[in-house]
């Protein structure tokens, strides 16, 4: 449909999520919650797109520009006082002064909303010639929903909220999904008119329908079979199911275009990550922020990258943690590594079991394969880094850099104080405590002589014999 504006009421605090935040910002795969209808908003309309809100709005503005920042035709609005669905639609129409034509109105916690479902709902109030179309669904606990009512030839003629239901409505299963599009001549003389409910006391915006019928208006609604599509969220158990739904069906496109998840279910991949074909993701990975993985990755059980970068061919072994880091092509990590911002590792590079690195460029072909901390270095290529090295990068007060350059050898339980230069070729004998510049091709080693004392262990029995008195 042309000439089709939309709004989305986003203006719920989410006291049964028991958040200090509004439930609006709650994320759904590195996404506000809000972000998804407003996202399916600016797909199925050419016109401005409107988000409704009250105390929270400079947050849910903030949330919804970040995360769509290319998108012009945004506008905000502010619902100073919760009065009711009508009231807010009221407020957001304070920035469509002049506009005509139809309005889609969405709620801000349906993020599983699909722009199909919003098509079919254009299609049927265009091919019905219908003034308000809404989404109902039916249910066998329509207790909370608003009912749609019927006259006896089954025409719509009002939506009734739960509150405000005659006691033979209770039982009625066909309810409203609070989707609604509208012509906007018929909305705004609603809202001329719009009363208080009896028992709520809030102006709400499924008068409408019976506004437009009484008017001489015609009504339709969509009945959609599965409802979990227009599913709201309002505590945290509904927020746990939407989230699994809109996981699914993001991780079934990723392997329509080639990415391996034998167990899907537990993958989470947000929105904002890049991953390339033929890639692996196995069990309870968590791929986020603007993490990029590239063809041919192999990421192992229940790693977690964040921000990170992924060349080809790259294997991460379960259990790594990667933050804000770039891997080059063919290395490895893992298992049970941990990454922290600034690592860069390239071509080749390797590090393995129980190995942090911060702030460290790891040279290509170079590995760190066991038990090491490298923070604030500069490693050449080809570097051999033994198990147990420390690079001593802080002295309470200033962080130092450790510079070790192209084909270095680093024995075991090796430390290196920084700041401190190994030149090119360098031997670190193992043991060494490093606190001066070695020179290239030299042998760095500080370990105290070794002495022998022949028969200590007897003699050491003999003095706790006696210490006993036996």
């Amino acid at each position: 449909m042309k000439n089709v504006t939309a709004m989305v009421l986003a203006g719920g605090r989410g006291v049964r999520m028991h958040s200090a935040s509004t439930k609006m910002l709650m994320p759904i795969l590195g996404r506000p919650m809000v972000v998804f209808p407003a996202a399916i908003a600016v797909e199925c309309v050419d016109g401005p797109v409107v988000v409704v809100s009250g105390e929270y709005l400079p947050d849910v503005e903030a949330a919804v520009r970040a995360s769509l920042p290319a998108e012009p035709r945004f506008r905000f609005a502010r619902q100073d006082q919760p009065l009711g669905t009508a009231d807010a639609v009221r407020a957001g129409l304070v920035a469509l002064e002049g506009v005509e034509g139809w309005l889609l109105i969405l709620n801000g916690d349906v993020p599983a909303l699909t722009r199909g479902l919003i098509c079919r709902l254009e299609k049927l109030a265009e091919e019905r010639k219908a003034d308000v179309a809404f989404v109902g669904f039916r249910t066998a606990e329509p207790f909370g929903y608003g009912r749609v009512l019927f006259d006896d030839s089954g025409v719509i003629q009002a939506i009734r909220e739960q509150k405000e239901l005659k006691e033979e409505e209770k039982s009625l299963d066909i309810v409203n999904a609070g989707i609604y599009l509208v012509k906007l001549a018929y909305l705004r003389d609603f809202l001329g008119q719009v009363k208080p409910a009896e028992h709520q006391r809030e102006y709400l915006l499924t008068d409408l329908v019976e506004h437009v019928v009484s008017g001489g208006g015609l009504a339709e609604m969509l009945l959609v079979r599965d409802a979990g599509e227009v599913e709201g969220v309002n505590n945290r158990a509904e927020l746990a199911s939407v989230t699994h739904r809109i996981r699914s069906e993001r991780n079934h496109a990723l392997m329509l275009a080639g990415v391996g998840m034998p167990h899907p279910e537990s993958v989470d991949v947000e929105f904002g990550v890049e991953v390339g074909p033929d890639v692996l993701l196995e069990a309870n990975v968590a791929l986020r922020g603007r993490t990029k993985v590239a063809p041919g990755c192999r990421i192992g059980d229940g790693s977690i990258l964040e921000d990170t970068q992924l060349a080809e061919g790259v294997k991460v072994l379960p259990y790594c943690v990667l933050e804000s880091s770039e891997i080059g092509p063919g290395c490895a990590v893992g298992p049970f590594a941990h990454t922290r911002p600034g690592t860069v590792l390239r071509k080749g590079a390797r590090i393995g079991n129980f190995v942090e690195t911060k702030k460290t460029v790891l040279g290509e072909g170079s590995k760190a394969n066991h038990l090491s901390y490298l923070g604030d270095a500069d490693i050449g290529k080809a570097v051999n880094v033994g198990a147990g090295t420390i690079t001593c990068n802080y002295d309470g007060y200033s962080k130092f850099k450790t510079v070790i350059e192209d084909g270095v050898f680093i024995g075991s339980d090796t430390q290196l104080v920084a700041p401190v230069t190994v030149g090119r070729e360098a031997v670190i004998a193992a043991g060494t405590t490093v606190t001066h510049d070695v020179p290239a091709g030299a042998l760095a080693i500080s370990r105290v002589d070794q002495a022998n004392r022949e028969g200590y262990s007897a003699q050491r029995k003999l003095r706790k014999a006696k210490k006993d008195g036996k």
